[in-house]
Order: structure tokens, then C-alpha cells, then sequence
């Protein structure tokens, strides 16, 4: 493969203090060292590194000894490393030369799990993705088939296009919102409906990201892995329009029984309208709104949105539709800007564009709305 992106990296990582004790010996095939367990940490420090997609970005990490390690103690659980789950470490003294892909695809694991951490702090009044103080560790492992999530976050490679690393910024903030999703109230729930918003919600946490980082190389749009590296000319998903990929712009009876990936159209969609509306010129795409709904859709920001779905989340239960989805969020809207505000309107009018309408039980603009 030829371009930028298809080649490994030959950067390194910047030391940022001194070293105090002997450097751990490369573990052999990978090139980069398995921390012991009995290792013992100097403490937190802030280096410079270079990931796969993101080039040279500032991370936290531990110092310990001679080495740095990619496991961060001021966000509690945010880790990263190789199979075997155990957090990598590269001695201080041996850069700068190349470095292998699984460190650099830790690099920016490190980077865009850290940045999600920080918008949620900020933007979201959420205390980390599992809203204790603490995160889900990671590991990459080229040898899977595709990010999962079950306890680790697990990355590998693309199965298709360059087969480069998972992680680009978008992406990252999708398998970690899944570790947010997780554990807010109702679990993951079942069904490919509930699934659909499982993975919708995961997609509107990635953009997110993208978006609180602003990564010269990662301009945040509304694509889900449009990086070229990754699936050529064709990102994943797309937010703004869903039926260009061709999944689903709209809900309709189908959706039960469409992909669940697919079935997070309809959610990625509303969020798209929510946030930038129908025609937000600025050179932001125009979204279509469906047959028969009204036109005009006014954004309301894409940080106002993301307050609207992480405090409807709160309100989730383990039987999790469409339908509950909008109450939750037209009472979250209330609960966090008004009954007055121009927020409730406008989600109430993002659901109408995605043919989501009024449910039994959902609180009018002007009445308060049940507690979480």
C-alpha cells in the first residue's frame, strides 16, 4: 500500500524527565517491554508520543525506573497494551528509532481514551466513562477480527482497505463510549433496536471526542472512520446522511430487524439535526429530514447535544427503544436548560426529522419533566 498512513511509523517518544534505574529488556517480537507486576511506579508524567494516526501527541503516563509506561494513574483504569492485556512500557534510553505498530497504536488509544476522559470532565459533568473516577483498560491485538468490547477494550486492525490499526480519534471515542454506555443505568440491553442505540451512542461519543480534541491531523466532522487508511474513500458511518452508506436516515417498523450498526442510523441522524440542524451552512453538510416531516431543523451545538443524550442515558432501562430514547431525552433537555428553553423544541424537532414522533407520557416544552 502506498500514502502517509499505510507506512508504520519510524517516530518516537520524547522524555520528559530523568532516569533512575536500569531499562526493561525488550520483549522479543514486539519490541516493546511487559511491565513485571512487582514494577514499581516513580509516578504520572507527561510525555510527548507518536501514535499510528495521530503522529505526536502529549500523553499521561506512568515513569517507572528507566522506562515509560502506557498506564495513566491520574485517570484511573486508563491503560493500554498488548494481548496479553499487561500495560507496555518503552525504555527512555532507547528512542529515538522506529517503533513498532502496536506501541503507536497504543500511542493514540492513550490519546483518544485520555481526551474523552477530559471532554466528559468538561463538557458533560461526567467523572470518567464509567462515571466512578475510573475507565476500562485497552489492549491492541492485530491477530482479532474487529474492536470489540467485553471487560478490555479491545482494537485490531481494519479487516478491509490498508488493515491499519482502529484507532483513530473517531474510532477510540467509539469503543470507549461503549465502556459509558455499559455503565449507565440498563446495561447494554438486548435486541438489535436496543443494539442500534448501543451503537448510535458509541458513534455520538466518538464524534465527540473528535471534536473536543480538534487534532490538526483529525479535523472533527460527523464521519465514523473516514480516515483513508482505514476503508479507503468509504468511512464507516455517516452521521449526517446514514442512507449514503445505506443505512436507515429514518425509524420505521424495520429497524427490530436491521444490523445493529445499521440500526443506529436513525439515532446518529437526530443527533447530526440536534447539534448542527438541518442547513447549518459554514461549510457543515446539509441533512435531509424524512417524508412528510417539518424542514426546519435549528442546531442547538454539538456540546448542548452531547449534555441532552448523557443525561438521557441516565434514564435508561434495560428495555431501551427508540421511543423511550426520545422521552428521555426531550426530559433531560427540560431538566438541564428549561422548560422554556429553545433546547426542548429543538429535540423534540430533531426526533420529528428522523419520523420519531411524540410518545405517551412525554413531558411539553413548558411542563417539568420526572427526575432521572
Amino acid at each position: 500500500m502506498s500514502g502517509p498512513l499505510s507506512r508504520r511509523p519510524e517516530r518516537g517518544i520524547v522524555r520528559s524527565s530523568k532516569a533512575s534505574a536500569a531499562a526493561f529488556a525488550l520483549t522479543a517480537g514486539i519490541g516493546v517491554a511487559a511491565v513485571p507486576a512487582q514494577a514499581a511506579a516513580d509516578g504520572p508524567v507527561t510525555v510527548t508520543a507518536s501514535g499510528y494516526h495521530n503522529g505526536p501527541v502529549r500523553i499521561d503516563v506512568t515513569e517507572s525506573g528507566d522506562n515509560y509506561i502506557l498506564n495513566d494513574l491520574t485517570r484511573p483504569g486508563t491503560r493500554c497494551g498488548a494481548a496479553d492485556g499487561r500495560p507496555l512500557s518503552v525504555p527512555k534510553d532507547s528512542l529515538p528509532g522506529p517503533v513498532n505498530e502496536t506501541f503507536a497504536a497504543c500511542v493514540d488509544i492513550m490519546y483518544g481514551a485520555q481526551r474523552q476522559w477530559d471532554m466528559l470532565r468538561d463538557w458533560l459533568g461526567r467523572n470518567g466513562p464509567q462515571g466512578n473516577g475510573r475507565n476500562a483498560p485497552a489492549v491492541y491485538d492485530p491477530s482479532g477480527r474487529g474492536p470489540i468490547w467485553g471487560g478490555y477494550v479491545v482494537f485490531t486492525t481494519m479487516p478491509t482497505g490498508g488493515r491499519a490499526p482502529a484507532t483513530t480519534l473517531d474510532l477510540v471515542g467509539h469503543q470507549f463510549g461503549h465502556v459509558i454506555y455499559q455503565s449507565t443505568p440498563g446495561g447494554t440491553g438486548s435486541g438489535n433496536e436496543s443494539g442500534g442505540l448501543f451503537e448510535g451512542a458509541a458513534d455520538i461519543f466518538g464524534v465527540l471526542t473528535d471534536h473536543y480534541a480538534d487534532h490538526p491531523r483529525n479535523r472533527p466532522n460527523y464521519l465514523i472512520g473516514d480516515s483513508p487508511s482505514l476503508m479507503g474513500d468509504r468511512p464507516l458511518r455517516n452521521m449526517y446522511n446514514p442512507s449514503l452508506l445505506g443505512d436507515p436516515n429514518c425509524y420505521s417498523t424495520a429497524i427490530p430487524s436491521t444490523e445493529v450498526h445499521a440500526a443506529a442510523g436513525p439515532l446518529n441522524h437526530w443527533f447530526y439535526l440536534l447539534a448542527e440542524g438541518a442547513n447549518p451552512g459554514g461549510g457543515k453538510p446539509s441533512s435531509p429530514v424524512c417524508a412528510g416531516e417539518p424542514t426546519a431543523v435549528t442546531g442547538i451545538g454539538i456540546r448542548q447535544a452531547g449534555r441532552i443524550v448523557m443525561n438521557a442515558l441516565l434514564r435508561k432501562t434495560s428495555q431501551w427503544n427508540y421511543a423511550k430514547m426520545r422521552v428521555a431525552s426531550v426530559s433531560a433537555a427540560i431538566d438541564l436548560f428549561g422548560p422554556g428553553s429553545p433546547e426542548c423544541p429543538a429535540t423534540k424537532a430533531a426526533w420529528r426529522a428522523v419520523n420519531v414522533h411524540p410518545q405517551p407520557g412525554e413531558p411539553s416544552c413548558a411542563d417539568p419533566s420526572p427526575a432521572p
